[in-house]
């Protein structure tokens, strides 16, 4: 991919960032100047009367993320030195909060089409925000998370300091070759891989797990709920992970049932669980009775064998890994939310 956009293209965006400029400094005139440094675009902005004179100094891609701006913030920085007095800014048609968090970090503005705006220069400020992702970018991010993909994602945050090769992360996750080297790309693009020498290590594994827990719901497993006449949710635990081995089915403890014995901090009478085997014929043998009104045991399918990946054993029981533990509490009703920030605080790291 080029690293900068052709303004000439289909998609006008030259002319378009400008429009958005002259309603960003109404009452400025905005006029291009000569002999812009190579890959940039010089723009005079003249203010009533011919003073304040502000000078922004652009660079266009035609993707907004990540990978793509720390090369326009590149270019912009050699350019700054040509230009010292000019403020840099770089435009595309979208760029995500990822992206929007680098080009602060780099003390660069950015515009994109959306309407998302960092412009601090001359005693202006302009900071918007939409929050909304455009079609497509929210269609690249439910591929990024969907079930298989997010076997990658997991893994990555699961062992956040470990190198891989393209062919190891595939192994490890039991996915094809092609679809690893998809959501690596993808990632990658993001700035949350990067590849020294070959490896494969994960970058700013908190933001990347923000991403996913912004995206992820509890609701994508199917839900079984029963009422048991066991009372003690650690006693009732215990029988369905004795009675799930004995069947040679997975159960894994999630939720508070989950959290209480990882990082306690809430406490829950329920017991949820997700179950991979047969669901009620496990809940049979459990003597666990279908209900709605009153129940506390919810046995989960999970969409994808994944979910399952690295189980730990806790005091005895099965527990899924942090990484899934923190995605199902953090939206979760019940003071979810504290438990997860717990849980992420004394076992995840970041």
């Amino acid at each position: 991919m080029a690293n900068t956009v052709n303004v000439s293209e289909p998609l006008g965006l030259k002319s378009r960032v400008l429009d958005a400029l002259r309603m960003l400094l109404p009452g400025f005139r905005l006029t291009s100047e000569p002999a812009p440094p190579p890959g940039t675009w010089a723009v005079r902005a003249t203010g009533p009367g011919g003073r304040p004179v502000l000078r922004l100094l652009l660079t266009f891609r035609s993707l907004g993320e990540p990978r793509y701006l720390a090369q326009a913030i590149t270019v912009l920085s050699l350019a700054a030195r040509r230009a010292p007095r000019r403020y840099p800014v770089v435009a595309a048609p979208y760029i995500a909060p990822e992206g929007q968090r680098l080009c602060r970090e780099a003390q660069v503005g950015y515009l994109d089409l959306a309407g998302n705006t960092f412009l601090r220069f001359g005693g202006i400020l302009v900071d918007r925000r939409t929050g909304d992702r455009p079609r497509t970018q929210r269609a690249r991010l439910r591929r990024l998370f969907s079930p298989k993909s997010s076997r990658i994602t997991r893994a990555l945050l699961e062992q956040p300091a470990a190198s891989w090769t393209l062919a190891g992360l595939a192994q490890e996750v039991g996915v094809s070759l092609r679809t690893a080297h998809l959501v690596v790309n993808a990632l990658e693009e993001k700035a949350f891989v990067e590849k020294p020498r070959g490896a494969i290590r994960l970058r700013q594994p908190g933001h990347l797990l923000d991403l996913w827990a912004g995206e992820y719901s509890l609701d994508q497993h199917e839900r079984r709920t029963f009422y048991s006449f066991v009372r003690n949710p650690r006693e009732l635990a215990r029988l369905l992970a004795a009675r799930a081995a004995a069947r040679n089915e997975r159960v894994a403890l999630t939720l508070h049932a989950g959290a209480q014995l990882v990082a306690p901090f809430v406490r829950s009478a329920d017991v949820h669980a997700y179950v991979l085997g047969d669901v009620e014929g496990l809940a049979r043998e459990v003597d666990l009775r279908p209900a709605e009104a009153g129940a506390g045991v919810h046995l989960l399918i999970p969409n994808d064998e994944g979910v399952l990946y690295r189980t730990q054993t806790v005091d005895g029981l099965p527990v899924v890994c942090n990484t899934q533990l923190y995605l199902d509490l953090v939206k979760f009703p019940g003071r979810g939310r504290e438990q997860a920030d717990e849980l992420r605080r004394q076992r995840l790291g970041f």
